[in-house]
């Protein structure tokens, strides 16, 4: 397994699921908020953003 991609609700436990599946599996955890999103709030652009996160 090299990739998971945990899609779900908001409130769902989409984060801590990812968290514990990184722990068991030892694979990375990108979150993408942190990825699409500068801090404030202000979105990326998507051509910035897209290599990132289907790399």
């Amino acid at each position: 397994m090299k990739k998971v991609a945990v899609f779900g609700n908001t409130g769902g436990g989409k984060s801590t699921l990812s968290k514990r599946l990184s722990q068991i599996t030892g694979l990375p955890l990108h979150v993408l908020d942190k990825i699409q999103y500068q801090s404030g709030g202000t979105e990326v652009p998507h051509e910035d953003y897209n290599p990132i996160q289907f790399s």
